[in-house]
């Protein structure tokens, strides 16, 4: 049998793997142009779009290995944050602007350019990649056209994405010092692994300044909020739930394929994702936004995150802390691209963001009520969710890397502690729009059931993610009371469904409220 030369062999994976891709590819833009005139077939061509992302992670792990394995969580969470994503954005779509396609191609292009991304087998697509998401990105800033949207949208452009050009660049010119410039545009991420290369604190500064901008770490931070909370917010669950991961995958991927100074890099990570923690939750309780509110919040969980990083750089990559940084990644993107959902439903429902100005809005959206619970819950760690599961072993693996490097974590455990303890305020806060008694203002209002699917998925993912990753935890040998927990609060929030359905528990839906006077 004869063998294939490097190049060949090379030649032969990228092939196998750009088919594979246009397999996801094609029908997610095919069914974003036929959203508005075929709507079933466009919509079931995106839905087998999302689900093939999943279907090509499990398989690639286990049979194809033309993948790096980093990019298979990453993989899986964009296609499960998309199904849902993909069906709300039409609805939303068709609300607000009378018809779906415009929003609904540059959505679907974002996931297409982050399907790319993570799926980079050569360091040139990388940097291709990821330059072009954050270019798609200013795009959907900028989608409403208003002043204050192109001054968000400019702002992230300088900071967010300007600042990664430079940091990759002198990546690529790392590479290029090493194998020459002609190796370098057909030199695999996996060869560049290998050679060895690394660098002093000045530069480790400047290729890591990127990913810190990218995370909204502080200083580099004040680009997110008015990015998140002034693009449409299908967009901005996107942003919140897969793009801002972007950050994490590109760490760690550049951590394999440079060796950067260790203590600059632990330091910066460790030091500013601890200051943006304490800022951002802060912040997050402070908003008077929904939107505004939940991207605070997502900016504090980056900064979690990256402490979380750091720790696993400190610890010398353990799979604790890396599984920890997986689980909690999931249990980030799945409930804050759910609540950004939730925001539009919102908007639509009320004609406002304001919390102060909205209440009682699970009288006329039961199933948006439940949504914002499950989200809620998650956010919040409460069993049978993945939520529980993220807060669950990130605890566990602060605490064992606590004892196996020392003191260096005690600020991301303090840290970690006051981010959920805040996050009980801003969530209860968030979720008095539905259930509070701030001020409500509007009657009579129909959803448009899209928006309903939408969220639904968005909640089954959390549901499911969160048994998956029970069982997971089980099996590595941790307690079966967890699976217990999960399966016992599980069986409650669906006797309290059941209720509901049934009419068991009624809202006063009979009196007037909205407008009118305070129930």
């Amino acid at each position: 049998m004869p063998v294939l030369d490097p190049i060949q062999g090379l030649t032969a994976i990228l092939s196998i793997k750009y088919v594979l891709l246009l397999v996801a590819i094609v029908p997610l833009i095919a069914g974003s142009l036929l959203v508005d005139r075929m709507r079933r077939l466009g919509r079931g061509l995106r839905l087998f779009a999302y689900s093939f992302m999943i279907f090509l992670a499990i398989v690639d792990y286990l049979w194809l290995h033309i993948l790096l394995p980093l990019s298979y969580p990453f993989l899986i969470l964009l296609g499960a944050v998309g199904l849902a994503i993909t069906l709300y954005t039409e609805g939303y779509s068709r609300v607000l602007l009378g018809m779906a396609r415009p929003l609904q191609i540059i959505v679907e292009i974002l996931s297409v350019s982050l399907l790319l991304l993570f799926t980079s087998t050569l360091l040139i697509e990388f940097v291709m990649y990821w330059i072009l998401t954050e270019l798609i990105g200013f795009i959907i800033v900028i989608f409403d056209g208003t002043r204050e949207s192109w001054r968000a949208a400019i702002t992230y452009l300088v900071i967010g994405a300007l600042t990664a050009d430079f940091s990759l660049f002198t990546l690529l010119a790392v590479v290029a010092e090493k194998v020459g410039l002609t190796a370098l545009f057909s030199m695999t991420l996996q060869a560049v692994m290998f050679q060895g290369i690394h660098v002093g604190p000045f530069l480790t500064i400047l290729i890591l300044l990127g990913f810190i901008a990218k995370s909204a770490l502080v200083p580099l931070h004040f680009w997110l909020p008015d990015a998140y909370t002034l693009a449409p917010s299908p967009a901005s669950a996107s942003f919140s739930g897969i793009m801002e991961k972007m950050s994490i995958f590109g760490v760690l991927l550049v951590t394999r394929l440079v060796g950067l100074d260790p203590w600059i890099t632990i330091g910066l990570f460790l030091g500013l994702g601890t200051i943006t923690i304490f800022y951002a939750a802060t912040q997050a309780m402070l908003q008077t936004d929904a939107k505004k509110l939940l991207s605070y919040s997502t900016m504090a969980y980056s900064g979690c995150l990256m402490t979380l990083l750091a720790l696993y750089l400190a610890s010398g990559m353990s799979f604790t802390m890396y599984l920890a940084i997986i689980f909690l990644m999931y249990a980030h993107g799945l409930s804050k691209s759910l609540l950004f959902l939730n925001a539009g439903t919102m908007e639509i429902l009320a004609n406002t963001r304001e919390i102060y100005r909205l209440g009682y809005l699970a009288r006329i959206d039961r199933n948006g009520a439940f949504s914002i619970v499950i989200g809620g819950i998650s956010l919040l760690g409460v069993p049978s969710t993945i939520g529980f599961v993220g807060k669950l072993y990130a605890i566990i693996a602060l605490i064992t890397t606590y004892f196996s490097v020392g003191s260096i974590a005690l600020p991301a455990i303090v840290a970690f502690i006051y981010l959920s303890s805040t996050g009980i305020v801003y969530t209860l806060k968030y979720l008095g729009c539905y259930y509070g008694g701030y001020k409500p203002l509007i009657s009579g209002v129909r959803k448009y059931y899209l928006l309903d699917l939408g969220e639904a998925l968005g909640v089954a993912s959390i549901i499911v993610f969160g048994a998956a990753s029970s069982i997971y935890l089980y099996l590595l040998g941790l307690t079966p009371y967890i699976i217990v927990a999960n399966l016992t609060v599980l069986v409650t929030l669906g006797v309290m469904i059941y209720i509901v359905r049934k009419k068991g528990i009624l809202y006063r839906e009979d009196e007037p409220w909205l407008g009118g006077a305070y129930p």
